[in-house]
C-alpha cells in the first residue's frame, strides 16, 4: 500500500458479547412496523452474537423519529456507553443531516463502529469528518435484518467479516440479486425472487485509493460544509442511488453538470469508480448506454469503472469501510476489490499485572 494514502483510523473490532446499539437517525419506522422490528432485533443479535439495544424513538411530524437534537442525543448516548461496541441505524429516510450540528461531542468520545446507508451517508461522512474514524456503508436494522424469513447469508457473512475482523479479504460478489424491501405491513410476507446478475467492468484497469462515497444525492447535500472531508489523495469513489437518483438525467446532473463533487475536485482525485447496483435504475439498452456514456465522460480514461456492485439499495449487501485503503483490479472477467489493511483495529492488549 502506498504510504501516501490518507486513511482514517479503524475503530475497535466488535467483540462477541459487546452491546450493539441501534438508533433511529432519520425516519420513524421501528414503531410503525413492530413485528418486523422484533424479528430484525432477534436476527441482528443472532448474526453478531451480541446483545442488541434499541434506543427509544421519538416521533416528530408523523414521519421523523424526533427532532435533530433528540436523535443526536440518542446516538451520543450509545457512543458514551462503554458496553456498546457498534452502532447501527434502524433505516434511512431524508433527515440524518439534521443531527450533524449536534454531534461535536463525538470528538471527545471513544471511537465506535458506525453502520448505515442511504440517507445515513450524511451521518456517516459527518461523523467521519468529526472523528477521523473509518465508518461502514452497510446494512440497517429493518431493511436487511428484518428480511423474511431470515437475513441473507451473504449480507451477514460479509458484515461479520468486516466488523469482527480482520476484514481484509477480497469482497465476495454474489451472482444474484433481489429487489429491495417488500410489503412490510403484510401479515404474511413472502420471500423475494432472486435474479441472476453480477458486477461488470465498464472500463478496465487497476488502482489503489481511499474508499469514499455513499448515496450520491445525499453526499451532494454535504458539499461546502465542514462535515464533508474527502481524502486528499487517490480516491476509490463508491456511488449508489435509488431509482430516481440514478435515473439518467439526475445522474448526469450530479456527475457532470452542476455537481458539487466535480467543483470540489473529488471526481478529479478518483483513481477508480465503483457503482452500486440499483434495481430500479436505467432499463433498456438505450438508457443503459446513456448511463455508460455519462460515466465514461465524467472520469479520465485511465480510471477503471465497475458497475452493479452489491452495495446500497440492493440485496444481498456488502459492508464497505469508508476511509480505508482498497485496491481495485478490473482487468479480468470478475472485478476484484480488496481492503489493503484490516478494517477494524485489534483490541488493545492488557498489560499483565506487576508482580508484588
Amino acid at each position: 500500500m502506498s504510504p501516501a494514502l490518507p486513511v482514517t483510523t479503524p475503530p475497535p473490532r466488535l467483540r462477541p458479547g459487546a452491546v450493539v446499539g441501534v438508533v433511529a437517525t432519520s425516519a420513524w419506522a421501528a414503531g410503525r412496523f413492530p413485528a418486523r422490528t422484533r424479528r430484525a432485533l432477534a436476527a441482528l443479535e443472532h448474526a453478531l452474537g451480541c446483545p442488541v439495544r434499541l434506543a427509544p424513538e421519538g416521533r416528530y411530524a408523523g414521519s421523523i423519529a424526533g427532532t435533530g437534537r433528540e436523535r443526536a442525543r440518542a446516538l451520543l448516548d450509545l457512543y458514551a456507553d462503554p458496553e456498546v461496541g457498534a452502532v447501527f441505524t434502524t433505516i434511512g429516510g431524508n433527515n440524518s443531516n439534521d443531527l450533524l450540528e449536534h454531534l461535536d461531542e463525538l470528538a471527545t468520545l471513544p471511537p465506535k463502529i458506525l453502520v448505515g446507508y442511504s440517507d445515513n451517508t450524511a451521518l456517516l461522512l459527518g461523523c467521519q469528518a468529526i472523528t477521523g474514524t473509518t465508518v461502514f456503508y452497510g446494512p440497517a436494522l429493518l431493511p436487511q435484518f428484518g428480511e423474511w424469513p431470515d437475513p441473507f447469508r451473504e449480507t451477514v457473512d460479509h458484515l461479520r467479516h468486516t466488523l469482527m475482523g480482520p476484514g481484509d479479504d477480497a469482497w465476495p460478489l454474489p451472482s444474484w440479486w433481489t429487489q429491495p424491501y417488500g410489503d412490510w405491513a403484510a401479515a404474511d410476507e413472502e420471500a423475494r425472487p432472486r435474479h441472476p446478475g453480477s458486477p461488470y467492468v465498464l472500463r478496465p484497469g487497476r488502482a489503489e485509493g481511499v474508499l469514499f462515497g455513499g448515496n450520491l444525492p445525499t453526499l451532494n447535500f454535504l458539499a461546502g460544509t465542514r462535515w464533508l472531508a474527502p481524502p486528499d489523495g487517490p480516491t476509490v469513489l463508491c456511488l449508489e442511488g435509488t431509482e430516481d437518483g440514478l435515473a439518467v438525467p439526475a445522474f448526469q446532473r450530479s456527475l457532470t453538470h452542476l455537481t458539487h463533487l466535480r467543483h470540489l475536485g473529488i471526481t478529479e482525485r478518483a483513481s477508480a469508480v465503483l457503482i452500486g447496483r440499483t434495481p430500479g435504475g436505467p432499463h433498456g439498452a438505450e438508457r443503459r448506454d446513456a448511463l455508460h456514456r455519462i460515466l465514461l465522460d465524467a472520469f479520465p480514461d485511465d480510471v477503471p469503472i465497475v458497475l452493479d456492485l452489491p452495495f446500497g439499495h440492493t440485496d444481498p449487501m456488502l459492508t464497505l469501510p469508508l476511509g480505508a485503503a482498497v485496491s481495485v483490479d478490473a482487468t479480468g472477467e470478475r472485478p476484484l476489490v480488496r481492503p489493503l489493511a484490516p478494517t477494524v483495529a485489534a483490541p488493545a492488549r492488557k498489560e499483565p499485572p506487576c508482580p508484588s
